[in-house]
């Protein structure tokens, strides 16, 4: 046979072999439907004698607040008329009762000796309250260890002068990377 011959039986049997899959799926998908689950699986025909069991739900009792009646959202609502309102106007609670402040012009002897604050205040010499940063060594000086200071980075180790390597070969994709010609 040809390769155009055999291409086109595989192609026709694989169309076949998947008309025949969907024809069996659907009937199983049809069966179900008809036939009663809990029968079918335990192997019982029609004529076996039904067992009925009846369950009865637990009985819940919900005790009822009185804070849903007075809350209701749709009272005082209008569907009447032109306008219709869904909710009813709301109803603003009392203000809060203002703090009440001592006088302005109250003094140390207005407060009670039992609310006074007891500590006395911390004192402080004067080279206490004088603020020394420590200084910075200037960039590019050594310490004893060799190291050169970098501002933002501290001491590092000297590395040396810069190194050139050449190489004429560096390709990337076929073509030559870091020619400057």
């Amino acid at each position: 046979m040809k390769d155009k011959t055999k291409r086109t039986w595989v192609i026709v049997l694989g169309s076949l072999a998947c008309v025949a899959l969907v024809i069996v799926i659907a009937g199983q998908f049809g069966s179900k439907r008809a036939a009663d689950p809990v029968q079918e699986k335990a192997g019982l025909s029609e004529s076996t004698p039904q067992v009925s069991i009846e369950t009865t739900p637990p009985s819940v009792q919900i005790a009822e607040s009185s804070a849903s009646e007075t809350s209701d959202p749709g009272a005082g609502a209008d569907s009447d008329g032109t306008e219709q309102t869904i909710q009813a106007d709301p109803v603003k609670p009392e203000a809060p009762e203002k703090p009440t402040t001592g006088a302005d012009d109250h003094t140390g002897e207005d407060v009670p000796q039992e609310k006074r604050n007891a500590e006395t205040p911390p004192t402080y010499t004067k080279e206490q309250t004088t603020v020394t940063e420590p200084s910075e060594p200037e960039a590019g000086s050594t310490n004893s260890g060799g190291q050169v200071y970098v501002p933002g980075f501290g001491y590092v180790d000297n590395g040396g002068g810069n190194q050139v390597v050449e190489d004429n070969s560096i390709y990337e994709n076929g073509n030559k990377i870091g020619s400057m010609d």
